[in-house]
Protein backbone atom coordinates (compact mmCIF):
# COMPACT_ATOMS: atom_id res chain seq x y z
CA UNK A 1 0.00 0.00 0.00
CA UNK A 2 1.33 3.48 -0.84
CA UNK A 3 2.79 5.66 2.08
CA UNK A 4 1.46 8.87 0.35
CA UNK A 5 -2.10 10.14 2.30
CA UNK A 6 -5.23 10.90 1.03
CA UNK A 7 -5.53 14.48 1.16
CA UNK A 8 -8.70 15.92 2.55
CA UNK A 9 -11.37 17.32 0.44
CA UNK A 10 -11.24 20.13 1.45
CA UNK A 11 -7.91 20.76 0.28
CA UNK A 12 -9.38 20.43 -3.16
CA UNK A 13 -12.29 22.14 -2.74
CA UNK A 14 -9.85 25.19 -1.30
CA UNK A 15 -7.67 24.55 -4.83
CA UNK A 16 -10.93 24.40 -7.02
CA UNK A 17 -12.23 27.74 -5.89
CA UNK A 18 -9.15 29.96 -6.12
CA UNK A 19 -8.74 28.33 -9.61
CA UNK A 20 -12.17 29.67 -10.00
CA UNK A 21 -11.90 33.22 -9.13
CA UNK A 22 -8.49 33.17 -11.33
CA UNK A 23 -10.23 32.64 -14.57
CA UNK A 24 -13.36 34.92 -13.44
CA UNK A 25 -10.73 37.39 -12.39
CA UNK A 26 -8.66 37.00 -15.61
CA UNK A 27 -12.05 37.43 -17.84
CA UNK A 28 -13.12 40.43 -16.35
CA UNK A 29 -9.92 41.97 -16.26
CA UNK A 30 -9.59 41.13 -19.87
CA UNK A 31 -13.38 42.52 -20.95
CA UNK A 32 -12.68 46.16 -18.19
CA UNK A 33 -9.25 46.56 -19.74
CA UNK A 34 -9.33 45.88 -23.42
CA UNK A 35 -10.41 49.99 -24.41
CA UNK A 36 -7.86 51.38 -22.40
CA UNK A 37 -5.04 49.04 -23.13
CA UNK A 38 -6.02 49.24 -26.90
CA UNK A 39 -5.87 52.88 -26.69
CA UNK A 40 -2.82 53.50 -24.66
CA UNK A 41 -0.69 50.73 -25.75
CA UNK A 42 -2.47 49.77 -28.86
CA UNK A 43 -2.78 45.97 -27.87
CA UNK A 44 -6.06 45.22 -26.34
CA UNK A 45 -4.58 42.23 -24.44
CA UNK A 46 -2.00 44.05 -22.86
CA UNK A 47 -3.25 43.90 -19.39
CA UNK A 48 -4.81 40.84 -19.84
CA UNK A 49 -0.69 39.17 -20.78
CA UNK A 50 0.82 41.23 -17.91
CA UNK A 51 -1.67 39.58 -15.32
CA UNK A 52 -1.54 36.12 -17.09
CA UNK A 53 2.56 36.19 -15.91
CA UNK A 54 1.69 37.32 -12.47
CA UNK A 55 -0.70 34.22 -12.20
CA UNK A 56 1.97 31.65 -13.52
CA UNK A 57 3.98 33.52 -10.66
CA UNK A 58 1.51 33.38 -8.16
CA UNK A 59 0.80 29.75 -8.88
CA UNK A 60 4.32 28.83 -8.38
CA UNK A 61 4.20 30.50 -4.98
CA UNK A 62 1.20 28.48 -4.02
CA UNK A 63 2.34 25.54 -5.02
CA UNK A 64 5.78 26.08 -3.56
CA UNK A 65 4.18 26.64 -0.09
CA UNK A 66 1.34 23.97 -0.12
CA UNK A 67 4.24 21.96 -0.14
CA UNK A 68 6.62 23.11 2.97
CA UNK A 69 5.35 22.35 6.28
CA UNK A 70 3.81 25.91 7.60
CA UNK A 71 5.40 24.75 10.98
CA UNK A 72 8.93 25.83 9.29
CA UNK A 73 7.69 29.30 8.49
CA UNK A 74 7.93 30.03 11.67
CA UNK A 75 11.62 30.43 11.72
CA UNK A 76 11.03 33.21 9.27
CA UNK A 77 8.69 35.30 11.07
CA UNK A 78 11.39 37.45 12.50
CA UNK A 79 13.66 37.90 9.18
CA UNK A 80 10.21 38.57 7.34
CA UNK A 81 9.27 41.52 9.22
CA UNK A 82 13.04 42.92 9.06
CA UNK A 83 12.79 42.65 5.03
CA UNK A 84 9.78 44.64 5.25
CA UNK A 85 10.97 47.28 6.71
CA UNK A 86 13.94 47.42 4.55
CA UNK A 87 11.71 47.29 1.17
CA UNK A 88 9.18 49.63 2.68
CA UNK A 89 11.79 52.31 3.41
CA UNK A 90 13.39 51.53 -0.32
CA UNK A 91 10.03 52.71 -1.35
CA UNK A 92 10.87 56.29 -0.13
CA UNK A 93 14.44 56.40 -1.55
CA UNK A 94 13.79 59.28 -4.67
CA UNK A 95 14.32 57.50 -7.94
CA UNK A 96 14.42 53.42 -6.45
CA UNK A 97 10.13 53.95 -5.20
CA UNK A 98 7.55 54.81 -8.03
CA UNK A 99 5.02 57.30 -7.27
CA UNK A 100 1.71 57.10 -8.84
CA UNK A 101 -1.85 58.56 -7.87
CA UNK A 102 0.64 60.64 -5.27
CA UNK A 103 1.40 57.55 -3.21
CA UNK A 104 4.86 55.97 -3.09
CA UNK A 105 4.21 52.33 -2.88
CA UNK A 106 5.84 50.61 -5.84
CA UNK A 107 9.74 49.40 -6.48
CA UNK A 108 10.41 49.42 -10.14
CA UNK A 109 12.06 46.30 -11.14
CA UNK A 110 12.22 46.82 -15.11
CA UNK A 111 8.72 46.64 -16.44
CA UNK A 112 6.91 45.75 -13.58
CA UNK A 113 6.30 47.32 -10.24
CA UNK A 114 7.00 45.37 -6.59
CA UNK A 115 4.79 46.64 -3.73
CA UNK A 116 6.28 45.88 -0.79
CA UNK A 117 3.53 46.70 1.51
CA UNK A 118 1.90 43.11 -0.21
CA UNK A 119 4.70 40.98 1.19
CA UNK A 120 4.30 43.45 4.47
CA UNK A 121 1.13 41.99 4.91
CA UNK A 122 2.07 38.30 4.90
CA UNK A 123 4.73 39.09 7.29
CA UNK A 124 2.82 40.22 9.95
CA UNK A 125 0.10 37.73 10.23
CA UNK A 126 3.29 35.27 10.35
CA UNK A 127 4.74 37.06 13.00
CA UNK A 128 1.85 37.72 14.81
CA UNK A 129 0.70 33.97 14.90
CA UNK A 130 4.23 32.88 16.01
CA UNK A 131 4.21 35.73 18.71
CA UNK A 132 0.98 34.57 20.11
CA UNK A 133 1.38 31.12 19.85
CA UNK A 134 4.18 31.61 21.93
CA UNK A 135 2.77 33.88 24.46
CA UNK A 136 -0.62 32.45 24.92
CA UNK A 137 -0.60 32.04 28.78
CA UNK A 138 0.05 35.79 28.24
CA UNK A 139 -2.84 36.36 26.19
CA UNK A 140 -5.38 37.85 29.09
CA UNK A 141 -2.89 40.98 29.89
CA UNK A 142 -2.20 42.51 26.36
CA UNK A 143 0.34 45.27 28.08
CA UNK A 144 2.88 41.83 28.28
CA UNK A 145 2.66 42.16 24.04
CA UNK A 146 3.75 45.47 23.47
CA UNK A 147 7.30 45.28 23.42
CA UNK A 148 7.22 42.11 21.00
CA UNK A 149 4.49 44.13 18.79
CA UNK A 150 6.61 46.91 18.02
CA UNK A 151 8.08 45.86 14.99
CA UNK A 152 4.84 45.60 13.80
CA UNK A 153 4.25 49.61 14.65
CA UNK A 154 7.38 50.16 12.62
CA UNK A 155 5.96 48.72 9.44
CA UNK A 156 2.42 49.76 9.78
CA UNK A 157 4.02 53.23 10.39
CA UNK A 158 6.10 52.93 7.05
CA UNK A 159 2.74 51.62 5.13
CA UNK A 160 0.90 55.03 6.71
CA UNK A 161 3.65 56.94 5.14
CA UNK A 162 3.32 55.98 1.74
CA UNK A 163 0.40 56.61 2.32
CA UNK A 164 -1.84 53.82 2.07
CA UNK A 165 -4.56 54.00 4.81
CA UNK A 166 -6.30 51.15 3.17
CA UNK A 167 -3.68 48.47 4.14
CA UNK A 168 -2.65 50.12 7.32
CA UNK A 169 -5.95 49.55 8.61
CA UNK A 170 -7.05 46.11 6.79
CA UNK A 171 -3.87 45.19 8.59
CA UNK A 172 -5.09 46.19 12.16
CA UNK A 173 -8.40 44.80 11.71
CA UNK A 174 -6.48 41.28 10.76
CA UNK A 175 -4.72 41.97 14.16
CA UNK A 176 -7.57 42.50 16.04
CA UNK A 177 -9.25 39.51 14.83
CA UNK A 178 -6.07 37.23 15.47
CA UNK A 179 -5.93 38.86 19.18
CA UNK A 180 -9.30 37.62 20.05
CA UNK A 181 -8.93 33.83 18.16
CA UNK A 182 -5.65 33.72 20.35
CA UNK A 183 -7.93 34.03 23.54
CA UNK A 184 -7.22 37.53 24.47
CA UNK A 185 -10.29 39.23 26.94
CA UNK A 186 -12.83 40.70 24.43
CA UNK A 187 -12.81 43.81 26.39
CA UNK A 188 -9.50 44.93 25.67
CA UNK A 189 -9.95 44.09 22.08
CA UNK A 190 -12.81 46.45 21.89
CA UNK A 191 -10.71 48.58 24.33
CA UNK A 192 -8.10 48.55 21.52
CA UNK A 193 -9.96 48.94 18.67
CA UNK A 194 -12.12 51.82 19.45
CA UNK A 195 -8.66 53.48 20.19
CA UNK A 196 -7.59 52.49 16.95
CA UNK A 197 -10.85 53.92 15.40
CA UNK A 198 -10.29 57.21 16.85
CA UNK A 199 -6.76 57.40 15.09
CA UNK A 200 -8.60 56.20 11.70
CA UNK A 201 -10.67 59.61 12.05
CA UNK A 202 -7.45 61.34 13.24
CA UNK A 203 -5.58 60.61 10.15
CA UNK A 204 -8.32 61.06 7.91
CA UNK A 205 -9.69 64.79 9.07
CA UNK A 206 -6.04 65.95 9.58
CA UNK A 207 -5.46 65.28 5.24
CA UNK A 208 -7.15 67.07 2.97
CA UNK A 209 -7.42 64.76 0.34
CA UNK A 210 -8.77 62.01 2.76
CA UNK A 211 -11.39 64.20 4.18
CA UNK A 212 -12.78 65.00 1.27
CA UNK A 213 -13.26 61.03 -0.05
CA UNK A 214 -14.66 60.72 3.03
CA UNK A 215 -17.37 63.81 2.65
CA UNK A 216 -18.12 62.21 -0.61
CA UNK A 217 -18.89 58.84 0.75
CA UNK A 218 -21.27 60.36 2.91
CA UNK A 219 -22.55 62.56 -0.07
CA UNK A 220 -21.05 62.15 -3.46
CA UNK A 221 -23.38 64.12 -5.78
CA UNK A 222 -22.44 67.61 -3.65
CA UNK A 223 -19.14 67.37 -5.92
CA UNK A 224 -20.47 65.38 -8.93
CA UNK A 225 -17.15 65.85 -11.25
CA UNK A 226 -14.46 65.85 -8.86
CA UNK A 227 -14.32 63.77 -5.66
CA UNK A 228 -17.63 61.96 -5.92
CA UNK A 229 -17.24 61.14 -9.36
CA UNK A 230 -15.61 57.83 -9.08
CA UNK A 231 -18.58 56.34 -6.90
CA UNK A 232 -21.28 57.91 -9.32
CA UNK A 233 -19.91 56.19 -12.51
CA UNK A 234 -19.66 52.83 -10.54
CA UNK A 235 -23.30 52.82 -9.12
CA UNK A 236 -24.45 53.82 -12.87
CA UNK A 237 -22.67 50.70 -13.64
CA UNK A 238 -24.52 48.59 -11.52
CA UNK A 239 -27.86 50.83 -12.56
CA UNK A 240 -27.30 49.78 -15.90
CA UNK A 241 -26.30 46.31 -15.30
CA UNK A 242 -29.71 45.54 -13.94
CA UNK A 243 -30.17 41.60 -13.07
CA UNK A 244 -28.98 39.85 -15.88
CA UNK A 245 -26.53 42.53 -16.91
CA UNK A 246 -25.86 43.90 -20.41
CA UNK A 247 -23.38 41.74 -21.42
CA UNK A 248 -19.93 40.48 -21.05
CA UNK A 249 -17.42 42.73 -22.94
CA UNK A 250 -20.26 44.98 -22.77
CA UNK A 251 -19.45 47.85 -20.59
CA UNK A 252 -20.05 51.59 -21.07
CA UNK A 253 -18.25 52.59 -17.88
CA UNK A 254 -15.01 51.16 -19.35
CA UNK A 255 -15.10 53.56 -22.17
CA UNK A 256 -13.36 55.78 -20.02
CA UNK A 257 -15.87 56.80 -17.70
CA UNK A 258 -15.13 54.59 -15.02
CA UNK A 259 -11.69 55.30 -13.44
CA UNK A 260 -9.74 51.83 -12.75
CA UNK A 261 -12.19 49.53 -14.31
CA UNK A 262 -10.00 47.02 -13.99
CA UNK A 263 -8.44 47.32 -10.69
CA UNK A 264 -10.47 49.21 -7.39
CA UNK A 265 -13.28 48.89 -9.42
CA UNK A 266 -13.75 46.08 -11.16
CA UNK A 267 -16.56 44.99 -9.26
CA UNK A 268 -18.52 47.81 -10.77
CA UNK A 269 -17.94 46.00 -13.97
CA UNK A 270 -18.83 42.52 -13.25
CA UNK A 271 -22.18 44.17 -11.80
CA UNK A 272 -22.87 46.41 -15.15
CA UNK A 273 -21.68 43.14 -17.85
CA UNK A 274 -23.27 40.30 -15.40
CA UNK A 275 -25.73 42.28 -13.34
CA UNK A 276 -26.91 41.09 -10.51
CA UNK A 277 -26.51 37.61 -10.80
CA UNK A 278 -23.04 38.10 -11.25
CA UNK A 279 -22.60 39.71 -8.00
CA UNK A 280 -24.59 37.45 -6.52
CA UNK A 281 -22.15 35.08 -7.66
CA UNK A 282 -18.74 36.79 -6.86
CA UNK A 283 -19.94 37.01 -3.38
CA UNK A 284 -20.97 33.50 -2.97
CA UNK A 285 -17.70 31.98 -4.28
CA UNK A 286 -15.94 34.16 -1.48
CA UNK A 287 -18.27 33.22 1.10
CA UNK A 288 -17.58 29.30 -0.17
CA UNK A 289 -13.53 30.35 0.20
CA UNK A 290 -14.26 32.05 3.48
CA UNK A 291 -16.13 28.97 4.97
CA UNK A 292 -13.30 26.80 3.74
CA UNK A 293 -10.58 28.95 4.81
CA UNK A 294 -12.00 29.10 8.12
CA UNK A 295 -12.30 25.34 8.34
CA UNK A 296 -9.29 24.75 7.64
CA UNK A 297 -7.80 27.01 10.11
CA UNK A 298 -10.30 26.21 13.26
CA UNK A 299 -9.66 22.28 12.80
CA UNK A 300 -6.06 22.60 12.58
CA UNK A 301 -4.36 21.37 16.22
CA UNK A 302 -1.87 23.38 16.18
CA UNK A 303 -2.16 26.94 17.70
CA UNK A 304 0.29 28.68 15.60
CA UNK A 305 -1.48 26.64 12.39
CA UNK A 306 -4.95 28.23 13.49
CA UNK A 307 -3.96 31.54 13.75
CA UNK A 308 -1.52 31.62 10.67
CA UNK A 309 -4.49 30.20 8.90
CA UNK A 310 -7.26 32.45 10.21
CA UNK A 311 -5.20 35.42 9.82
CA UNK A 312 -4.64 34.68 6.26
CA UNK A 313 -8.22 34.00 5.00
CA UNK A 314 -8.97 36.80 7.17
CA UNK A 315 -7.22 39.31 5.60
CA UNK A 316 -8.62 37.98 2.03
CA UNK A 317 -12.14 38.25 3.02
CA UNK A 318 -12.12 41.56 4.40
CA UNK A 319 -10.02 42.97 1.76
CA UNK A 320 -12.77 41.56 -0.35
CA UNK A 321 -15.26 43.43 1.83
CA UNK A 322 -13.55 46.64 1.57
CA UNK A 323 -13.97 46.65 -1.66
CA UNK A 324 -16.99 45.66 -2.46
CA UNK A 325 -18.09 48.02 0.17
CA UNK A 326 -16.26 50.63 -1.60
CA UNK A 327 -17.33 50.39 -5.09
CA UNK A 328 -20.82 50.06 -3.74
CA UNK A 329 -20.90 53.31 -2.10
CA UNK A 330 -21.34 51.70 1.98
CA UNK A 331 -17.71 52.22 2.94
CA UNK A 332 -15.53 55.11 1.96
CA UNK A 333 -12.93 54.16 -1.05
CA UNK A 334 -9.85 52.85 -0.13
CA UNK A 335 -7.87 51.80 -3.04
CA UNK A 336 -7.91 48.49 -1.95
CA UNK A 337 -8.10 45.79 -4.98
CA UNK A 338 -10.63 43.02 -5.33
CA UNK A 339 -8.57 39.87 -4.04
CA UNK A 340 -7.66 37.19 -6.97
CA UNK A 341 -10.06 39.31 -9.33
CA UNK A 342 -8.45 42.88 -9.77
CA UNK A 343 -5.29 43.45 -12.32
CA UNK A 344 -1.81 43.46 -10.23
CA UNK A 345 0.75 41.79 -9.76
CA UNK A 346 1.89 41.87 -5.92
CA UNK A 347 -1.18 41.64 -4.50
CA UNK A 348 -2.04 38.58 -6.68
CA UNK A 349 1.13 37.20 -6.23
CA UNK A 350 1.14 37.03 -1.86
CA UNK A 351 -2.58 36.28 -2.17
CA UNK A 352 -2.16 32.93 -3.88
CA UNK A 353 1.12 32.61 -1.15
CA UNK A 354 -0.95 33.00 1.30
CA UNK A 355 -3.47 30.44 -0.37
CA UNK A 356 -0.77 27.81 -0.60
CA UNK A 357 -0.20 28.03 3.45
CA UNK A 358 -3.75 26.42 4.19
CA UNK A 359 -3.55 24.03 1.51
CA UNK A 360 -0.28 23.04 3.60
CA UNK A 361 -2.38 23.35 6.97
CA UNK A 362 -5.00 21.45 4.76
CA UNK A 363 -3.00 18.63 3.84
CA UNK A 364 -1.77 18.04 7.34
CA UNK A 365 -5.63 17.03 8.30
CA UNK A 366 -5.05 14.23 6.23
CA UNK A 367 -2.31 12.83 7.86
CA UNK A 368 -2.92 10.03 10.04
CA UNK A 369 -0.07 9.22 12.54
CA UNK A 370 -0.33 5.26 12.46
CA UNK A 371 0.40 4.04 16.13
CA UNK A 372 0.91 0.42 17.45
CA UNK A 373 -2.06 -0.76 19.52
CA UNK A 374 -0.97 -1.92 22.98
CA UNK A 375 -1.17 -5.43 24.01
CA UNK A 376 -2.38 -6.46 26.94
CA UNK A 377 -0.46 -6.95 29.86
CA UNK A 378 0.06 -10.85 30.09
CA UNK A 379 0.61 -11.43 26.21
CA UNK A 380 3.20 -8.94 26.31
CA UNK A 381 5.10 -11.11 29.08
CA UNK A 382 4.52 -14.12 27.64
CA UNK A 383 5.83 -12.92 23.99
CA UNK A 384 8.78 -11.86 25.97
CA UNK A 385 9.08 -15.13 27.22
CA UNK A 386 8.53 -17.09 24.18
CA UNK A 387 5.48 -18.88 24.80
CA UNK A 388 2.64 -19.46 22.66
CA UNK A 389 -0.14 -18.31 24.32
CA UNK A 390 -1.80 -21.83 25.21
CA UNK A 391 -1.30 -21.68 29.14
CA UNK A 392 -4.81 -21.16 31.04
CA UNK A 393 -3.83 -18.64 33.23
CA UNK A 394 -1.86 -16.63 30.84
CA UNK A 395 -2.78 -15.42 27.39
CA UNK A 396 -4.63 -18.14 26.13
CA UNK A 397 -8.01 -17.18 28.06
CA UNK A 398 -6.43 -12.82 28.08
CA UNK A 399 -7.24 -13.93 24.24
CA UNK A 400 -10.24 -16.17 24.38
CA UNK A 401 -11.91 -12.98 26.33
CA UNK A 402 -10.94 -10.06 23.59
CA UNK A 403 -12.04 -12.53 21.04
CA UNK A 404 -15.36 -13.14 22.66
CA UNK A 405 -15.95 -9.45 23.39
CA UNK A 406 -14.88 -8.03 20.35
CA UNK A 407 -17.14 -10.42 18.62
CA UNK A 408 -20.36 -9.72 20.89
Amino acid sequence: MSNRQKKPSTYYWLLLVTIVLLLFGSVMIFSASSVMAFSSEGDSYFYLKRQLIWVIVGLGSMGLLSKVDYRKLRKLAGPAIILSVVLLLLVLVPGLGKTAGGANRWIEIGEFGFQPSEFAKLAIILYVADLFARKKDEMGDLSQLIVPLSPILIVLALIFIEPHLGNTFLICVTIFAMIYLAGANFLHVIGVGAIGGILSFVAIFCTQYRRQRFLAFLDPWADPKSTGFHIIQSLLAFGSGGIRGLGLGMSHQKFFYLPAAHTDFIFAIIGEELGLIGTLFTIFVFILLAYLGFKVSLKCKDQFGKLLGSGIIFMIIFQAIVNMGAVTGILPITGVPMPLISFGGSALVFTLAGIGVLLNIASREGKIIKRRKPRDKDESDHKRRGDSGTHLSGTGVSRNFRVYRGSA
